[in-house]
């Protein structure tokens, strides 16, 4: 992993593989950033290009400068790194504190398929696409035959994709949590719509009674999806959680003392990077190809990884890993360091 720092502002770029095709990820904005806390969110992507074997590489930039700095900052980095940019090999999208109004001297370059980046009545494609992947996990764990009952851990845009998505299915969510809190009820995908337009991470006060943000691991549901943060899952919420499926949907959302216990309790285990890479399905894909192709080979793409990897002795989640790894070790001379755990 290359950690590069930036000489026209302050910040620094990660690059994870050497030699890679194309170089992708998130951009964020904070004054406090340090690479190490990022060098999880730059592996999930790489797992999920190799677990669909393209060989890319995860990346991230951190620029750490005050809010009111952004714009500067933002030309300085296209000036700096133009020629990374207009060639494709580095790639970005809006992260933490910015969106694609203040990244348009970077976006500008970028060709993959817009339609990822469409509102999708609240959401993006992008998250829609995830949400389908996860809900293809959740389903194939479950094992519905009629209703079934979900738990979505920090509840945001693609929480409410996912949400759209069970009530699809025939399920329906009936515990969500943001750090605000917990709460319980049956909620229709309108109803966390409009909470979630309306207060963001406090709409958990609005919709009941919420309690602590940990009630949310209660094994009580079918499955619960996992995404607020790196390491959102700890070691406590996972025995708490029981043998309940576990759909991560952000990466390395599963602490790696979690997914121990996990494995312990026999709970089966979505990977981020495979219940999320609808996406990256989706950038290069033809501009003609229509939502609905994309949703069902998204779908399809993660039903066929779940399939191959479900049965291993491992467990899912590592099973995954080998398959993601086994691809890495086709084109790289040294695997990387670290599998995408919390």
């Amino acid at each position: 992993m290359e950690i590069k720092q930036l000489e026209s502002t302050q910040g620094f770029v990660i690059y994870d593989l050497p030699g890679a095709e194309a170089y992708v990820g998130p951009s964020r904005l904070g004054a406090k950033l340090i690479p190490g806390n990022a060098e999880m969110l730059v592996r999930h992507q790489t797992y999920m290009f190799a677990l669909t074997e393209q060989r890319k590489s995860g990346a991230t930039i951190g620029l750490k400068v005050d809010p009111k700095e952004v714009e500067a900052a933002v030309a300085s980095l296209a000036s700096e790194l133009a020629e990374e940019f207009v060639s494709q090999r580095l790639l970005t999208s809006p992260g933490l504190r910015l969106d694609h109004t203040s990244l348009e001297p970077v976006l500008r370059y970028d060709n993959r398929n817009p339609v990822t980046s469409e509102d999708r009545d609240g959401v993006t494609f992008d998250q829609e696409l995830v949400a389908v992947g996860a809900t293809t996990c959740a389903s194939y764990f479950a094992k519905p035959s009629d209703s079934w009952r979900v738990a979505i851990e920090g509840f945001n845009e693609t929480g409410l994709a996912i949400a759209r998505e069970i009530e699809g299915s025939g399920g329906e969510v009936v515990k969500i949590s943001t750090a605000k809190g917990c709460v319980a009820g049956d909620f229709d995908s309108s109803t966390l719509a409009d909470a979630w337009m309306d207060a963001g991470p406090s709409c958990v006060e609005n919709l009941g009674p919420a309690g602590k943000p940990w009630e949310i691991w209660k094994a009580d549901v079918d499955a619960i999806f996992v995404g607020s943060k790196p390491g959102a899952m700890s070691g406590e919420g996972a025995t708490t959680a029981g043998s309940t499926p576990i759909i991560a949907i952000s990466a390395a959302a599963i602490s790696s003392k979690a997914l121990a216990i996990l494995r312990r309790n026999s709970a089966p285990v979505g990977a981020d990077f495979l219940s999320a890479v609808g996406p990256s399905l989706a950038w290069w894909a033809p501009q003609d190809t229509s939502l609905g192709d994309l949703r069902s080979s998204t779908a399809d793409t993660v039903l066929a990884l779940l399939e191959e990897t479900a049965n291993h002795e491992d467990g899912t989640f590592m099973a995954a890993c080998y398959k993601a790894e086994a691809f890495l070790d086709s084109w790289q001379e040294e695997r990387p360091f670290g599998r995408p755990l919390g």
